[in-house]
């Protein structure tokens, strides 16, 4: 890769901002050496790898990967058979975790999009038992823990044992009526890793004893009384013990990782790459960049493309999109157009895409796979080589003509100014020619009409220009694709001021065929915006057109829908009347059979029965058809509507009370139970004291939430604070259904972390706890599982 090419199109912030969402030391590094490849293979491979980071990142419950360190020294100080200390077990240890996060995280999906990622995956190397034996015999980067060994534990048993004699025995002559107006002050202290107490000078010879020092004005001496002097020097050999102990148990852990030199080269190597290819995935998301594809046609093909390197609230997207057959795009339009911007956008897209980062473009962009980007770029008159500005961009130019292949990218900028403008014109004119010839794309941006011309006639060259508007005389910053721009310096005069004779000299001075070629241009330019104009129009009415087809659809499945649901009801209907029909019928055939052998009068009595009994229906059946529907219930107005007011959410089916009146959106502050809301009011009905109930039609109802962090820090608290502010904390985090949570309460001297442990043990809402681990904050923190 040219690096001066790509430190002018600024791909150098581009690596750092990269190695900014790496985690490692060494995930940074590779960041910051990041460079694009011109194979289209491997350029393919590294899109998909960043593809497979982004689907991991967004569809798996946890981040596949932890922050670990450089081990390069530790492992080579292995391998020359020395012992780590405590740190670079430590750092080793973390190494390993990091894989087995990775390789647990990283795994293939079930419909096997996810597969390059895994593959490297499964080549990490941990061991879960070495990882606890670290974590249980190390408990920070200078303390072993007391059960690294069983020989550690007696020996500390034993000092601590020692330490309290010798504290009891001190403490008993400064608390002595004997001995205490004969100290300097009431304080147990050391000197020379031995307890002293601190004797007046004149009093030297009452205390009987060893003395170690005296301070720094000599009116006080340091001396160990005789009663302890055996006692100290027992804790002198336990401490001792306790090194040469600690020194074996470092040698031992040391050991342990000594076999596995290379599995843990290996693993640096990987989860490097794979840190990597993570970052990649980070810094599309906060780019809200998407994947380039490889263009099909051979073109350039950027929609809204955003330059990264400009503010996201201030950057205007720019769409650059020709063709394969186009080899040379001539670009045109005013200074501070944007024009610049442009060629630096298509530049640097193609630099990222080609290291396999995404670009920050609407989706459907596409590249091709370039042999080499080259460029142009920028003021670089040099004053030490005696070079102009014309001197210095021709030598930038001969060495991209002698260097750049065919496929490749090459950007110019400004190209023929700073010399005579003719030979200037038809020096840039050769240039892209070459280019072209040689099937380069090429981007190139000028003020010279010549070249604009050349293009409109030339083969595999296209005009394109930045939009410039007249009637603001200012630039939109927008490319428009096929159209050769006006540098408007004319026009920007007359807008600064510049008197119109000056403007109207100026133009006498001018060629004719150069201000019918500019005329043209406006013309062309005019006639470009109408069109436009009328296009969007017409895109409207369609976008309408489909809108109400759209509607018109849906209306009639709607319509369809209760047709068909009115058929059905009719029908169940009608086979209920046709059943009580029949039923009906075969009662009045057995009550006819059974009038044979009646008398006439009874007879006719059962037969007048029958017909009251059908008339009756009859009746019933033409009442109900005469039926008016039910009207609607009375609808909530927000006038109605009290603080205090007790009502009934009815997607809920629950009751609550009013505590925030309706806002502009309708929606009511309500609290039921423990919970406040909001809730649209046409989800309401007013409960009034006769418990009568106003029904209004149902809705959704919106919870109204807070963020709960997964840490609460209770440092520099007293304790009942600290245990108010604990108890709401576990309360919040319960609702908001956290598992896990931390307790800040620092290290100090325990007392407020032996309180926080005392009131965790019986709270209702804590199924258990443990301190820290190293990484974790250590005794300074309890992580606490939630039921």
């Amino acid at each position: 890769m040219d690096t001066r090419s790509a430190a002018a199109l600024g791909f150098h912030d581009i690596r750092n901002m990269l190695a900014d969402c790496a985690l490692s030391t060494s995930g940074k590094a590779a960041a910051r050496e990041i460079a694009a490849s011109f194979d289209a293979e491997e350029v393919a491979v590294l899109l998909a790898q960043t593809k497979e980071a982004e689907t991991i990142s967004r569809s798996r419950s946890s981040y596949p990967m932890m922050s670990f360190s450089d081990v390069t020294s530790e492992i080579s100080r292995l391998r020359s058979q020395a012992d780590l200390n405590c740190a670079e077990l430590l750092s080793l240890n973390l190494l390993l975790k990091a894989a087995k996060k990775a390789h647990a995280g990283i795994t293939p999906d079930e419909e096997r999009n996810i597969v390059l990622l895994p593959k490297m995956a499964e080549n990490l190397f941990f061991d879960s038992n070495l990882i606890n034996r670290i974590e249980a015999s190390i408990i920070s980067e200078d303390e072993v823990a007391d059960d690294a060994s069983p020989a550690l534990r007696t020996i500390r048993r034993k000092m601590r044992s020692e330490n309290d004699s010798i504290r009891e025995k001190l403490n008993g002559i400064i608390r002595s009526r004997e001995y205490g107006k004969y100290l300097q002050d009431t304080i147990i202290t050391q000197r020379n890793g031995r307890y002293v107490v601190p004797v007046k000078l004149e009093y030297r010879n009452v205390i009987k004893g060893l003395v170690h020092g005296e301070s720094g004005s000599g009116a006080t001496l340091f001396i160990e009384p005789m009663s302890v002097v055996e006692s100290n020097n027992r804790l002198r050999l336990l401490e001792d013990e306790e090194k040469h102990e600690i020194e074996r148990i470092l040698g031992e852990l040391s050991d342990y990782f000594r076999p596995y030199t290379d599995a843990l080269t290996d693993d640096m190597e990987i989860l490097t790459k794979l840190d990597l290819i993570f970052a990649k995935s980070t810094l599309a998301d906060r780019m809200k960049a998407s994947p380039c594809e490889a263009s099909a046609d051979g073109g350039i093909h950027i929609k809204n493309g955003r330059h990264p390197l400009i503010d996201e609230k201030k950057v205007i997207p720019v769409t650059v999109d020709f063709g394969g057959n186009t080899n040379t795009v001539v670009i045109t339009g005013p200074n501070t157009g944007g024009k610049t911007v442009t060629l630096k956008l298509v530049g640097l897209f193609a630099l990222m895409a080609q290291s396999g980062m995404y670009i920050p473009a609407s989706y459907g962009s596409s590249l091709p796979i370039f042999t080499g980007v080259f460029c142009d770029i920028g003021d670089e008159q040099s004053i030490e080589q005696s070079l102009s500005t014309f001197s210095s961009h021709m030598k930038n130019i001969t060495q991209i003509i002698d260097e750049a292949e065919r496929g490749g990218l090459v950007l110019l900028d400004e190209l023929g100014a700073g010399t005579d403008p003719e030979e200037g014109a038809c020096l840039g004119m050769s240039i892209l020619k070459e280019l072209c010839n040689r099937r380069i794309k090429t981007l190139a941006t000028t003020h010279y009409s010549e070249i604009k011309a050349y293009a409109l006639t030339e083969k595999h060259f296209l005009n394109a220009s930045m939009e410039f508007d007249a009637a603001s005389l200012r630039p939109t910053y927008r490319l428009i694709i096929g159209v050769a721009g006006a540098s408007n310096a004319m026009l920007i005069s007359k807008s600064l001021g510049l008197r119109k004779s000056v403007i109207d000299r100026a133009m006498s001075f001018m060629r004719q065929e150069r201000i019918e070629f500019d005329t043209l241009l406006a013309e062309a330019e005019k006639t470009r915006m109408r069109a436009l104009s009328e296009l969007e129009k017409a895109e409207e009415m369609q976008r309408y057109a489909k809108k109400v087809e759209k509607k018109a659809k849906q209306m009639e499945a709607e319509f369809e829908e209760k047709r068909n649901a009115a058929l059905k009801k009719a029908n169940e209907e009608a086979y209920e009347i046709i059943s009580k029909a029949k039923e009906e019928s075969e009662k009045l055939i057995k009550e006819i059979r059974r009038t044979r052998n009646m008398t006439e009068s009874e007879s006719t009595k059962i037969v007048d029965s029958a017909r009251k009994a059908l008339s009756e229906k009859k009746d019933k059946a033409k009442e109900k058809i005469k039926q008016k529907p039910k009207a609607a219930g009375k609808k909530l107005t927000a006038e109605e509507i009290r603080l205090g007011d007790s009502v009934r959410i009815l997607t809920l089916d629950a009751e609550g009370t009013v505590t925030q009146l309706p806002d502009s959106r309708g929606n009511v502050g309500v609290r039921a139970g423990i919970l406040t809301m909001n809730v649209k009011i046409s989800d309401l009905e007013l409960l009034d004291n006769s418990g009568k109930k106003q029904v209004v039609a149902s809705t959704r109802v919106r919870l109204a939430q807070k963020s709960i962090s997964l840490s609460v820090n209770l440092q520099g608290m007293n304790v009942e604070d600290a245990l108010i502010e604990l108890n709401q904390y576990l309360d919040d985090a319960f609702l908001s259904g956290l598992k896990e949570v931390s307790v800040v309460h620092g290290k100090g001297s325990g007392i407020l972390r032996s309180n926080v442990h005392t009131f965790l043990r019986k709270h209702p809402h804590v199924e258990n706890f443990r301190l820290g681990k190293y990484g974790e904050g250590e005794t300074g923190v309890t992580i606490v599982t939630l039921k």
